[in-house]
C-alpha cells in the first residue's frame, strides 16, 4: 500500500489528470470500506495483492483490532484478506466493502 497514488499524487500536484489505473503494468483496484458508523477510508490497491494490508490500514486509522473485524462485500460475502485479493472476488473501481465488528454469544440457553 505504500505505492498506494504515489504516481497520482505527483502528477495531480501538477495539475494533470491521470486517465489510467495502470502504472509499470500493475493493474489497480479503487475501492472503499465503510464501517457500520458510517466513516469511509478509500483505498487503491494492485488487484493481485492481498486485501489484509488494506484491512489492517482500516483497522489502525480507525482505532480498531483486526482480529475482531469482518469485512464483507456489499452481498454479505465475507472477505478472507489474508488468502483474498481484488481479482480472485472481482472487486471493480467504486466497489464498497463494509466493515462490522466480531459479534459473540447470543442464541438461547434454555433450548
Amino acid at each position: 500500500m505504500s505505492n498506494m497514488g504515489s504516481n497520482d499524487d505527483k502528477l495531480a500536484g501538477k495539475g494533470k489528470a491521470v486517465a489510467k489505473d495502470e502504472d509499470d503494468g500493475i493493474v489497480y483496484v479503487k475501492f472503499s470500506i465503510k464501517g457500520l458508523d458510517g466513516r469511509e477510508l478509500f483505498f487503491k490497491v494492485n488487484q493481485d495483492k492481498f486485501l489484509v494490508r488494506a484491512f489492517r490500514k482500516y483497522c489502525e486509522e480507525m482505532e480498531l483490532e483486526y482480529h475482531t473485524m469482518h469485512f464483507m462485500l456489499d452481498d454479505g460475502q465475507r472477505i478472507r484478506g489474508e488468502r483474498q485479493t481484488p481479482k480472485m472476488l472481482n472487486i471493480e473501481n467504486g466497489a464498497e466493502i463494509v466493515a462490522a465488528k466480531l459479534q459473540t454469544g447470543g442464541g438461547s440457553s434454555t433450548l
